[in-house]
């Protein structure tokens, strides 16, 4: 019998009866297998496979509430998520598997699978008006605790002060309904992972490049080591930043266009985060 396969979304907690959870309420990245209907978590049997996202419960429960071997794939960096990580080090037999990009973490547990976190907010990619009309925006949430959201918020400061074209949209500045709504029209966009940690990199770089738009890219150091980075504009600093912002234009983006093509199918791979998890563990485990 082949192994059936869920994920626990993120909005969704386990709770105190996990068992009861009605496989309903889970996601089958590769397809819900025939003749579940109306059961539940309890019901899963020992060959099949559940995925969760770490929650601080899942080191002392007594139970997870099935008999399906359970996986947690830690997708946030270091910088939020570290308590995590720090405890998996000694939590590791919990859990079938521990889905990381984190390098140290690695090295550390037997059981782990390298994996970067990805995602994408831009389902309709594929058939998205791209058509540009305008020439660069920062998408820029409220938030200040991290590295990424100050360095955003600066550069919005920065632009306005020299006059430099960019619109900025988001918590705070001007409002949007679709992801793609900020990126689809625009030649550039400025996008700032919130840390720079090496092996990640998120949906804000992914989305970019799937509405062929010139990411101009404050994040992963290594992200070489996943695309062809000819069409990104890569910046270690907010002077690197700067600077590119200040070289935009229409010509120089047409030039990048052929090379961001060939980064969208990649993309789009990498953005497909729930089926890479369910693959990976499956990939990892013994028939």
């Amino acid at each position: 019998m082949s192994a059936n396969i869920a994920l626990l979304p993120y909005s969704k907690k386990l709770g105190t009866r996990p068992g009861r959870i009605a496989l309903d309420q889970l996601d089958w990245p590769l397809g819900r297998p025939a003749g579940t209907e109306g059961q539940c978590l309890a019901d899963l049997g020992p060959d099949d496979h559940l995925i969760i996202h770490p929650r601080d419960t899942m080191y002392t429960r007594p139970t997870f509430g099935t008999r399906a071997r359970v996986s947690v794939m830690v997708l946030e960096p270091g910088a939020i998520h570290g308590h995590h990580i720090k405890l998996l080090r000694w939590a590791w037999r919990r859990f079938h598997r521990v889905l990381t990009c984190n390098e140290a973490l690695l090295a550390d547990i037997p059981n782990g699978v390298f994996f970067p976190a990805g995602g994408a907010w831009v389902p309709n990619w594929r058939t998205l008006d791209v058509t540009k009309s305008r020439m660069c925006s920062l998408i820029a949430s409220a938030k200040r605790s991290q590295e990424g959201h100050i360095l955003r918020h600066e550069t919005i400061a920065w632009a306005a002060s020299q006059g430099v074209t960019i619109d900025a949209i988001g918590g705070g500045y001007i409002p949007f309904g679709a992801k793609s709504d900020g990126l689809a029209p625009y030649r550039y966009s400025v996008v700032i992972e919130n840390v720079r940690e090496r092996n990640y990199f998120s949906e804000k770089l992914l989305d970019a490049l799937l509405c062929k738009t010139v990411p101009i890219y404050w994040g992963c150091p290594n992200v070489g080591d996943f695309f062809d980075t000819s069409g990104l504009i890569l910046c270690e600093s907010a002077e690197d930043i700067h600077k590119a912002m200040q070289n935009m234009s229409e010509a120089d983006y047409a030039a990048r266009v052929p090379d961001i093509e060939t980064l969208r199918e990649k993309a789009a791979y990498f953005g497909e985060t729930n089926e890479r998890a369910a693959r990976a563990v499956l990939e990892s485990s013994p028939s």
